[in-house]
């Protein structure tokens, strides 16, 4: 792209490792317990108090060299989380001259799928470039979107090629059409027939119970053979299943791998950051408890019972923090919040201990 030099000067300004690679910012694997980890454990367990859902959390600030989990090595359901790994295998197959984002990938009637606010609006037959489609998926979570780079670059390229870069313990990531007819598939196998077009229809009616009514119908079934217990159970069954899943500690480590400039390459990890700086899905979750104005490259996800939220967020003195967050269960707003309040103690530790640490170089210059 004609913009990556200004991107990585960018980027650079955010954490100085990127402008060389590996200086400044720790390894993953050199990471140690941080010292304000015991005041994280305390604000989980006020968290907890009232929270009813599962909170899965990691932080790190690999600039200072220190992280901190809670169920961080537990694989959790990512949502749209799964997005983040789609990006990285489109860059990868750029770097390895498999394709150009100037590339068009036609939108057609195979294409349409709910969650689609940039992609419903564009005319089927139309082509759409790559990095335009790059853009919704990771700015807008356009769902059409996603699951065109994911069936241009291949899930199974996409599953590998998370192994290849050294992230481990993710699970087999499905595309998100094929997430649509697994949960329906868990009410009635004849689910598994539904058109992209069908299951926009059918995600467009309005939930519970006329949504519900509408399945039935689809399906063939006599009124009331399905109420909203059986596509809660449904829903659960699905999210039992090992797929789209990662613990939030290997998500971490992939966003240092960026940070340092490793992810696929420096310019290619300075090009994602750059995507996810400008997300417009939520500021209701890293960004909820933050001071105005602080900088968050991040993908949300979100499906029923699980809130996510995968960040870079920007200290004042201009180095990362990165924080990973899951829920599941608890409800939406109760989920963003604890989200929000895992950030932003994090984010207060970090500044706390930047500043005492500069302080005490500074005496010791003295």
């Amino acid at each position: 792209m004609a913009r990556a030099s200004a991107l990585f000067l960018l980027i650079a300004t955010v954490a100085p490792s990127l402008a060389s690679a590996q200086e400044g910012l720790k390894a993953s694997s050199a990471l140690v317990e941080a010292p304000w980890s015991a005041a994280l454990d305390r604000e989980v367990a006020n968290i907890r108090r009232s929270f009813k859902g599962q909170l899965s959390a990691y932080v790190s600030d690999p600039y200072r060299g220190y992280r901190w989990g809670f169920n961080a090595q537990e694989a959790v359901y990512l949502a749209s989380g799964v997005k983040v790994a789609f990006m990285v295998e489109v860059f990868r197959q750029r770097e390895q001259g498999k394709l150009s984002f100037d590339e068009t990938l036609v939108f057609g009637p195979e294409q349409v799928r709910d969650g689609g606010p940039k992609m419903n609006k564009v005319p089927e037959g139309s082509p759409v470039k790559i990095q335009t489609l790059l853009e919704y998926m990771m700015q807008y979570s356009d769902n059409a979107a996603s699951d065109m780079l994911a069936a241009r670059v291949g899930l199974d390229r996409i599953n590998q090629g998370l192994k290849e870069e050294g992230i481990s313990g993710v699970t087999p990531l499905t595309s998100l059409i094929d997430v649509r007819r697994g949960i329906f598939g868990e009410l009635d196998p004849a689910a598994a027939k539904f058109t992209p077009l069908d299951i926009r229809t059918l995600r467009w009616t309005p939930i519970w119970e006329p949504q519900i009514r509408k399945f039935t119908q689809m399906v063939g079934k006599p009124p009331g053979t399905y109420k909203k217990q059986h596509l809660l159970d449904a829903y659960e069954r699905y999210y039992a299943k090992n797929i789209n899943r990662a613990p939030m500690a290997s998500m971490g480590y992939l966003l240092e791998k960026m940070l340092r400039g490793e992810l696929v390459n420096p310019k290619a990890s300075a090009d994602m950051f750059e995507l996810m700086s400008h997300a417009k899905t939520s500021t209701h979750r890293l960004m909820g408890r933050l001071p105005p104005g602080t900088k968050v490259a991040h993908k949300t996800g979100s499906q029923f019972e699980r809130v996510c939220d995968l960040g870079i967020i920007t200290l004042p003195d201009g180095h990362p923090l990165v924080v990973t967050a899951c829920t599941a269960g608890g409800g939406v707003v109760p989920s963003e919040n604890a989200i929000a309040r895992i950030a932003r103690a994090a984010y207060d530790q970090a500044v706390a201990e930047h500043k005492k640490a500069k302080k005490e170089a500074a005496l010791a210059r003295d």
